[in-house]
Order: C-alpha cells, then structure tokens, then sequence
C-alpha cells in the first residue's frame, strides 16, 4: 500500500485515541513489562466506538427509523455481547508477548491527519475504485443496490479481518478459546450482513443516499500511506 490507498477511517475520539497512544507508548518503553492495565483500558471502549461508527452512526445520519433501524441496532446488540464475552475472557491471560504483538496491530491500525488521530483499514485499490464508483453514483441519484450491498459487504469484511482477525491473531489461543472466537466470528458476520443487507433495503431512499454519504465521508488518504 503507498499514499494513494484509500482507507476505511474515523477520527478517535479524544478519550480513545489517548488510551490507544498510552498501550502503544507504553509496551513500546517497556517491552519486557506487563500492560495488561492499559490494554484492559483500550480494548473495551475501542469495541464501543467502533459499533457506534459502525451502526449508530449511519442511523443518526440518516434518520432511519422503524424495521430498519431495529434490524441494524438488534446487529449491533448481539455483536456488543458477543464482543464482551470473548474480550472479557481472552484479555486477562494475554503474555507480554502477545500485548506487544497488540501493540504493533494498533499501530497498524493508527493514522494521522493533520495531527488527528484515525482509526482505519486499507482496501484493495480494485475494492476501493469500486466503493468511490458506486457511492457517487448513489449521491447522484443513479446507484445501484445489488452493487451497494457488494461494497458494503466489503467494507463488513474488512472491518472485521482488521479489527477481530487480526487482532485474535496476535494471542496463542488454547482449543476452547479457539472454539469460542470461531462462534463469535459466525455470529459477528451473520449480524453485519443481516444490518447490511436487511437494514439498507428497509431504509427509504433519502435515508439510504445519508447513509451512503457518511460512508463515502469514512473513505480517506494518508500521507504516510
């Protein structure tokens, strides 16, 4: 990826982005120390910004209401407890090894503009000529849902290969944890496409244009790629 990549992003609040900088700051000075502290301080709030982004946010921008706001918000719940099991469990027992391998994915994750800290993931260039396309066409009033419901779902993937997978990955998981993020996996997608693909569908097409705009908003460059 280079400075032309376009990302999926979104300003940290001012009370994420300095627990995100003291995990990272601090595993970065004391790599041979414990920080199960600050990353008990990171992980569960992240979680929270990133389906309030996620799912909050296209509502409140678009002002759905009704079957298609239940189908996105009812996602969201069973993501939120999903979420909260398996974090609860899988953090308590992560080795210093593993936080600093949490550390280095947060820092993947961590972009900056204009001394603004944001949270993002790449697309591919293909993916990312294909979501520009197809929400321009959409504020244009000439889109097309079949062709909507790919890029969204896209962005879902994305979101949870950067934000679950990669994150799993940094943790040597024993066969039950295994087990327990493989369901929680299956219920974390089932739940996005179903607000995805439910939720988008039942909206009308002024809520669904706002919805697009706020994705399109969420698509930016970097200056360090």
């Amino acid at each position: 990826m280079n400075d032309s990549t376009l990302h999926v992003a979104f300003a940290a609040p001012e009370n994420l982005h300095a627990t995100i900088e003291s995990f990272i700051d601090g595993v970065l000075a004391s790599p041979d120390q414990c920080h199960l502290e600050e990353l008990e301080a990171l992980v569960p709030p992240f979680v929270n910004v990133l389906l309030a982004t996620f799912f909050k946010g296209p509502i409140e921008a678009s002002g759905a209401s009704g079957s298609a706001a239940r189908f996105i918000l009812g996602a969201m719940n069973v993501i939120q407890r999903a979420a909260d099991s398996l974090v609860s469990r899988l953090l308590k027992n992560t080795t210093q090894v593993e936080q600093q391998k949490l550390a280095e994915h947060f820092s993947t994750l961590r972009k900056y503009n204009k001394n603004n800290l944001f949270v993002a993931f790449p697309l591919e260039p293909s993916q990312a000529e294909k979501a520009s396309l197809v929400f321009q066409m959409f504020l244009q009033g000439e889109g097309n849902m079949d062709q909507l419901l790919e890029v969204m779902q896209v962005i879902n993937d994305g979101a949870i290969e950067h934000f679950m997978d990669r994150s799993v990955g940094c943790l040597s998981l024993g066969r039950i944890n295994r087990a327990l993020v493989s369901a929680a996996r299956v219920t974390v997608c089932k739940a996005s496409a179903s607000a995805t693909h439910k939720g988008l569908v039942a909206m009308d097409a002024n809520a669904r244009r706002a919805v697009v705009s706020y994705f399109d908003n969420m698509l930016i460059r970097f200056d360090d790629g």
